[in-house]
């Protein structure tokens, strides 16, 4: 190795950005991307309908599927004993199993619980992928002439607002109670069906009349949020079929 060679790779050491990336997939220009996603949607969304994103932006299927794996790890290894996600499955299995010829006994429900959040976290990224991949090639909210990818690419930018909503909120988990689940579940879906439908108006503004745009972002936010209740009980439902296996 010569010595401009070696001063290179000195000069090169990982930072922040390199833990980040590690971690979650993200670098600053994903960061960047999540920050223009909510400040100027309809750059992010501009730069979506050239093929290198004019270099300056994460392609935002990529930048989704990190937020949600990062969303999971979060709230799989936030999913303690005392916490309200532990708590929550616990008392729905105890309730649901009570009914069985053979409920499950008390020793037994702890590793299922554990066993049904780690199965969920793994399921849930690739259903939420799959199924909002789907979607995004039929909605035809864009303009005339805006092709498959640019679809796709415009659709994740929507669900990268989403996610980031996700992972911001999963942060309260842990000094959340049983009782304020329903409550923390109902503002959430109601905030992402806000940010869907305001980063839609914004990022498309000037492509329809205003009138036209409203409707189109207050029907694509109510498909991407019914979607994603969709997505959340099809994992828990692999996340159940897990739990049989589990016990046989």
């Amino acid at each position: 190795m010569t010595d401009q060679q070696d001063r290179e790779f000195v000069d090169d050491k990982p930072g922040l950005d390199s833990l980040f990336e590690d971690l979650f997939g993200l670098n600053v220009r994903g960061l960047s991307t999540i920050g223009q996603l909510f400040a100027v949607p309809k750059q992010v969304f501009e730069s979506a309908r050239v093929s290198d994103w004019r270099r300056k932006y994460t392609p935002t299927i990529r930048l989704t599927f990190s937020i949600i794996t990062a969303y999971m790890l979060l709230s799989f290894f936030w999913a303690a004993e005392d916490g309200m996600m532990y708590q929550s499955l616990l008392a729905s299995l105890t309730e649901s199993m009570s009914t069985l010829d053979e409920p499950p006994t008390a020793e037994e429900l702890p590793d299922m619980v554990t066993a049904a959040l780690a199965a969920y976290s793994f399921v849930y990224p690739f259903v939420y992928m799959f199924i909002h991949g789907a979607v995004a090639s039929l909605v035809f909210f864009w303009g005339r002439g805006t092709g498959w990818v640019t679809r796709v690419r415009l659709y994740f930018g929507l669900l990268a607002v989403g996610m980031s909503l996700s992972l911001l909120s999963i942060l309260a988990i842990p000094f959340l109670s049983l009782d304020l689940l329903l409550p923390f579940t109902m503002i959430g879906l109601s905030a992402a069906l806000l940010a869907y439908g305001l980063t839609f108006a914004r990022g498309t503004w000037g492509i329809h009349s205003a009138a036209g745009t409203i409707f189109r972002a207050i029907i694509i936010a109510i498909i991407i949020t019914g979607v994603d209740v969709i997505v959340g009980g099809l994992s828990g439902f692999a996340a159940g079929l897990w739990i049989s296996g589990f016990r046989g």
